[in-house]
């Protein structure tokens, strides 16, 4: 999930200290509870007690709320801490669960954003907001014109970036130009108005926005915009002409979007050429362009495949090239741009194996088996990540069903490779049903039809009726087929006919 934009509301100006209210009663209290409980919920970052603390700080938001409901800030925190809340969903969770609490994210920040139209944090997050639904409702088959949708809450995110980078870079260049003089003008005055300067400079440290109505006043502090807050924007604003380039039905359209997405990471690059190279903010942020690159080139060579039948190995290999610079020269334990890396080579090699005209060879094999070592890296780095065991055992049926004598071979010790992972998605998490379980039934089935293991095929019942037990259906079944294309016709078969059909005579039965 994308991440949002960190700035808060300040506590309420000129508040003294004082000792912990046991019951909030005003606006400026609700406020200040909301923020305590929030910066708890970044302390823990995760688990249980950073969801509870986000959970109260989105109560004491919304009990301020009601009590002021023009103030913009209070919104966009509140808004903040619900689309934070959407990425402590289990992996379980429906996707229209999702929605709801996203919608109800977006609502605020629109809100926000009504009271303060170039509030920028609340440009951005609702931008990363919308983004995140278009994501969302991709996944799900329940809600009517999904696709249309997903597109129109992509291209308003697009718009709202490139709305909040034209601020930012005005809001950048008028700092700089601020600094500017006032050095200038310190050095002409220095000796006649040394503390009158001190005190514009502190001011200027620390610029501030004053959000009141008849009854309220609070004081939020600004950040000033650098040289990070522009690669942010720019690289969201890729990431998501990145995912709308994907979904565009003209070729030669989604090209040239693909094109303006770099084109974003582009300037990202000036900006990052500016920085200091020995901090760790330029080496993150040294990461993520890289991270983008790799999904551009990645995503365009998935849809120019789709055109044209053909691989273009090219932006294939300028998506590795950039995992690859990752790890071997930035950090050698990043486990997104290990699992990416997986996923490019992965496709890589799926993509050649369809080629038209082209059957597998050693390549093949050899990008499988990177992949493969990719993604053994990174689970050993997270080894209870459901996304890396799953993709692991779709990793190693399909080098199972691979037609090259190597293959042939190691065939066995794929499918109880495969076994294993899925295995163990199941145990990390027993009510995740749309993945772990029917991989586990699917490889110990083609155990017995493909290497001749005995009895595996009444192990493979097991597990589907252990799946049908906790919830799998028939419906689940065929959205997972649709979905998974590793599945084989054969077993899909024997799956429908001895649990499936028997279901539906049973039903006319009963009627």
């Amino acid at each position: 999930m994308s991440r949002p934009q960190n700035r808060r509301v300040g506590k309420p100006k000129n508040e003294k200290p004082k000792k912990k209210v046991k019951d909030p009663e005003t606006f400026d209290d609700f406020l200040a509870e909301g923020i305590t409980f929030e910066e708890q919920g970044e302390r823990y970052k995760e688990g249980d007690r950073a969801q509870r603390n986000y959970e109260r700080a989105a109560d004491m938001y919304s009990k301020a709320h009601s009590l002021n409901d023009q103030d913009a800030d209070c919104l966009y925190n509140w808004g903040r801490v619900l689309y934070i809340l959407v990425g402590f969903y289990p992996a379980h969770t429906e996707p229209e669960e999702k929605l709801k609490k996203l919608d109800q994210a977006i609502e605020k920040f629109r809100g926000a954003l009504t009271l303060a139209a170039n509030k920028t944090d609340a440009q951005f997050n609702l931008a990363q907001a919308l983004h995140l639904r278009s994501e969302i409702l991709q996944d799900t088959t329940e809600v009517d014109n999904s696709y249309m949708q997903s597109a129109m809450a992509l291209q308003e995110a697009i718009t709202l970036f490139e709305a909040v980078y034209d601020l930012q870079e005005k809001e950048f260049n008028d700092q700089n130009t601020n600094e500017s003089d006032h050095q200038q003008e310190q050095k002409h005055d220095h000796d006649h108005h040394d503390h009158e300067h001190k005190h514009e400079k502190e001011e200027k440290d620390v610029p501030a926005t004053i959000s009141s109505s008849s009854e309220y006043t609070t004081v939020t502090e600004v950040e000033p915009t650098t040289a990070y807050s522009l690669i942010d924007t720019l690289l969201s604003m890729a990431d998501t002409m990145t995912t709308m380039a994907s979904m565009l039905a003209s070729y030669q359209s989604s090209v040239d979007l693909f094109s303006k997405s770099r084109s974003k990471l582009s300037i990202a690059e000036k900006w990052l050429a500016t920085t200091s190279e020995d901090s760790k903010e330029h080496t993150q942020a040294r990461i993520q362009v890289n991270l983008k690159e790799a999904q551009n080139f990645s995503a365009q060579a998935e849809r120019s495949f789709l055109a044209s039948k053909t691989v273009d190995h090219e932006l294939f290999q300028q998506a590795i090239g950039r995992l690859d610079a990752i790890i071997e020269q930035l950090d050698s334990r990043h486990v997104e741009a290990m699992c990416d890396r997986g996923d490019v080579l992965g496709t890589y090699a799926e993509l050649l194996t369809k080629q038209e005209g082209n059957k597998p060879t050693t390549d093949v094999w050899h990008y499988y088996a990177q992949a493969d070592k990719s993604l053994k890296a990174a689970l050993q780095i997270e080894n209870k990540n459901l996304n890396i065991l799953n993709k692991l055992g779709d990793l190693s049926i399909a080098r199972a069903r691979l037609d090259l004598p190597v293959a042939k071979r190691n065939r066995a010790q794929l499918l109880k490779n495969a076994e294993f992972y899925f295995k163990q998605a199941v145990d990390t998490d027993r009510q995740v049903l749309t993945s772990g379980y029917v991989g586990w039934a699917y490889s110990t089935w083609a155990l017995e039809v493909w290497a001749q293991v005995p009895d595996k095929k009444k192990a493979a019942e097991k597990i589907i009726k252990l799946w049908l037990a906790r919830g799998g259906s028939a419906e689940m079944f065929g959205d997972i087929t649709e979905d998974v294309e590793i599945l084989d016709s054969e077993f899909i078969e024997w799956v429908n006919e001895n649990f499936f059909e028997l279901e539906e005579t049973s039903s006319s039965d009963e009627e």
